[in-house]
């Protein structure tokens, strides 16, 4: 049986354009055993006709797509995520973008990924998801990095009562609360002060942004955690966003529960990558900018 690719874009990026005509030249030379479906998202950086490449709509490669492959950076495929949902389609992120924690196939070898996964030569990390629901469950979504509950531009702070498992944690007065995955930990969370929690740990991070108390930290609570939320404003609402997207407006008292949701997601790798390999990497972690030649040692060979 043929595999049967998905091929998602970043419609404001150029950089897609290159890929995609040396995929369609690699199909023609190759000739693989797969069939490769493209959603264009209306990008103007990408052609109107390939040779091998069929256009369609979202909806037709989410119906027949065995893998889906995005051009983009992080936030590609945090919507990939969010379009496919419960169907737990797996995903191969070329990074056309910054830091590519979630999307680490560099462009250069995108093309032996793809022959590799069309042979069935892959790995799949799981990934968790969150699931949150508002009131009484009258709207539910899912959140692949984080779950931000906002003061909505209001100037003063919110309260934000937080209970674990039934058991009051804390009434945070604060900007915000952030609750992240371990994959969320290094996007929002870290730039909040919240600690780098590797993928594969059970865990759910809660994070508030300035809180008003010198004591109150980032909590790290188990992943089968059930978490519950009742906010106090003194403005109209409150915002909460999923993945750094808006996701809904709700007045003050309002309660949502989270927690880790039944499935995830499954990102593919060709190799077991170290994560604290990656972090050193992209956070240029024991790089040193400064002028070493102003200091008296001998540089010594790194480990």
């Amino acid at each position: 049986m043929k595999t049967v690719f998905g091929v998602y874009v970043n419609p404001r990026k150029e950089q897609v354009a290159e890929p995609l005509e040396n995929l369609d030249t690699w199909i023609s030379e190759s000739q693989p055993e797969a069939d490769f479906l493209l959603c264009t998202f209306n990008s103007p950086y990408t052609q109107k006709h390939y040779k091998n490449i069929k256009i369609t709509s979202e909806s037709e490669i989410l119906k027949k797509a065995h893998i889906i492959v995005t051009f983009g950076g992080d936030g590609t495929i945090l919507r990939t995520v969010q379009s496919i949902g419960k169907r737990q389609i797996p995903i191969l992120g070329v990074n056309l973008g910054g830091l590519g924690f979630l999307a680490d196939t560099p462009p250069e070898l995108f093309l032996d990924y793809i022959k590799a996964c069309s042979e069935g030569h892959f790995l799949l990390e799981e990934r968790a998801l969150l699931q949150c629901k508002i009131g009484q469950g009258e709207q539910s979504f899912f959140a692949f990095n984080d779950v931000v509950i906002d003061k909505a531009g209001f100037s003063r702070v919110i309260e934000i009562i937080t209970h674990v498992d039934d058991h009051l944690l804390n009434s945070y007065i604060a900007d915000a609360l952030i609750i992240s995955t371990p994959s969320g930990s290094t996007g929002y969370s870290l730039s909040a002060g919240g600690p780098i929690v590797i993928p594969q740990t059970n865990v759910i991070i809660i994070n508030p942004i300035c809180p008003h108390s010198l004591t109150n930290r980032p909590v790290v609570v188990p992943g089968e955690a059930i978490i519950r939320l009742r906010v106090a404003t003194e403005y109209k609402e409150i915002n909460i966003f999923r993945d750094g997207q808006l996701e809904a407006a709700v007045p003050s008292g309002t309660e949502m529960e989270i927690t880790a949701a039944p499935f995830g997601v499954k990102l593919i790798k060709m190799k077991e990558r170290e994560f604290f390999e990656t972090m050193r990497s992209k956070l240029h972690w024991g790089d040193d900018f400064r002028n070493k030649k102003r200091w008296s040692y001998d540089e010594f060979e790194k480990t």
